[in-house]
């Protein structure tokens, strides 16, 4: 399993391409990102890293973003990460391990959609056999932004649920999954500029959420938000739940 240990990307594939050739010019070399490893920990395990891990050219000025020095796993059922990309291997993962099943539906907390095109299609049977071709995928096929189609396409996510702003909030603040439910957090959901949705209302209806799914993906989205922020609200609605 590529995640029992640090990784480097180096290639023009994944979050590495995101202004690839402006990043390879203002480095003389090909950019490099880090991904960290997974440990088996507590909410104290989960902290800022040292490394590069999502770089980006943002009004012509180079943003390069620091993520977790580990990703996490808080039980069997629940894994925080940091670029939101890498929550397609772990639901692969929890098929194999005979957590969820196939066809699950998805419940997506998150900013952004993270529905944009992808044009690599997803062998889903070969994922499930095969972790080092389910870690290729995740890292070389996928970014932050286009990992969930592939899933739908292949039939490993069922039914989505997008949850994204006040109203939606709202419709399914005690909304009841289905018997078969992940829920994907993404914590840019408490990032500045959405501010204007109370966070009671956040924390409630993740915390719904938390006690009738089957798996949980968090992830903390380092381009997108503060990581001391999101990891300061990761540890509030957490230790609220307990």
């Amino acid at each position: 399993m590529h995640y029992a240990n640090k990784q480097i990307l180096n290639q023009n594939l994944g979050n590495n391409a995101f202004a690839w050739d402006e990043r390879t010019a203002e480095y003389g070399q090909s950019p490099i990102l880090t991904i960290p490893a997974l440990i088996d920990g507590t909410l104290d395990d989960v902290k800022i890293g040292s490394q590069i891990v999502f770089e980006e050219i943002e009004n012509g000025i180079l943003r390069s973003c620091v993520g977790l020095e580990n990703f996490v796993q808080l039980s069997e059922n629940m894994i925080v990460f940091d670029n939101h990309n890498h929550a397609i291997y772990f639901w692969i993962d929890a098929v194999r391990e005979w957590i969820i099943q196939p066809g699950f539906e998805l419940i997506h907390i998150d900013e952004h959609s993270d529905l944009w095109n992808n044009d690599n299609h997803l062998d889903l049977e070969k994922a499930i056999t095969n972790p080092e071709y389910a870690w290729d995928f995740t890292n070389l096929s996928c970014n932050v932004g286009n990992y969930i189609l592939p899933a739908i396409e292949s039939g490993l996510v069922g039914n989505m649920i997008r949850i994204e702003n006040e109203y939606q909030i709202d419709a399914y603040i005690d909304y009841i999954p289905s018997s078969m439910s992940v829920l994907n957090i993404d914590l840019d959901i408490f990032a500045p500029e959405l501010d204007h949705i109370p966070n009671e209302k956040k924390i409630k209806i993740i915390k719904n959420l938390l006690e009738k799914v089957q798996y949980v993906t968090i992830a903390t989205s380092p381009y997108f938000i503060e990581q001391c922020r999101a990891i300061n609200y990761l540890k509030n609605i957490l230790e609220k739940i307990g």
